[in-house]
């Protein structure tokens, strides 16, 4: 198995819950993989791209992690996107620096999946929102290796040992699930 490199969207990485706990256990499965958390290396949103470049291409395996936003990845995902998959280095011309690495898009929403319908309070099923994601990887020459979605992942009272119980269920079969993508 080749390096696996995750990339952490989240904007702030510390606080949250959901992300931080499915990543801990993740790399808890998958020990080998390097954990990239954008919001600790670029706070001010100045990415350095040369870095990043190197990381995707000693990678064999590319996770992108992150909460979903406004039904896109948040802004320092976006604009890691946007300046480190560059046209020459991830696409266009002589732009085959990714060509064949897999890619794995792993994102958590906090609304539950009924909310995720044409009645529910989204008004958009959550696959509605995928074509952005595999429209990136298809122009960077990636190659798909799925999608690991975990919808309703919000944890209100952490003293209701059932609830807790529910969500930390989640959260180790998200991990599982990347664990399998990336394998």
């Amino acid at each position: 198995m080749g390096k696996i490199l995750v990339v952490s969207g989240h904007p702030d990485y510390k606080k949250s819950l959901a992300n931080r706990a499915i990543l801990d256990e993740f790399h808890r499965m998958v020990p080998e993989a390097e954990i990239v958390c954008l919001d600790a290396l670029y706070p001010d949103f100045s990415i350095d791209v040369d870095t990043e470049q190197k990381r995707l291409v000693e990678a064999e395996t590319i996770v992108f992690e992150f909460p979903l936003w406004w039904y896109s990845a948040p802004s320092l995902m976006r604009r890691y996107f946007e300046t480190v998959l560059s046209y020459g280095f991830a696409f266009g011309v002589n732009g085959t620096a990714l060509q064949g690495k897999k890619v794995v898009f792993s994102f958590t929403a906090g609304a539950p999946a009924e909310a995720y319908t044409k009645d529910g309070y989204q008004h958009y099923y959550i696959e509605d929102f995928l074509p952005q994601f595999r429209a990136l990887a298809s122009l960077c020459h990636l190659t798909p290796g799925g999608e690991v979605i975990s919808l309703g992942m919000t944890l209100h009272n952490q003293d209701d040992k059932k609830e807790s119980e529910r969500f930390y269920a989640k959260v180790k079969l998200h991990a599982e699930r990347l664990a399998r993508c990336v394998r």
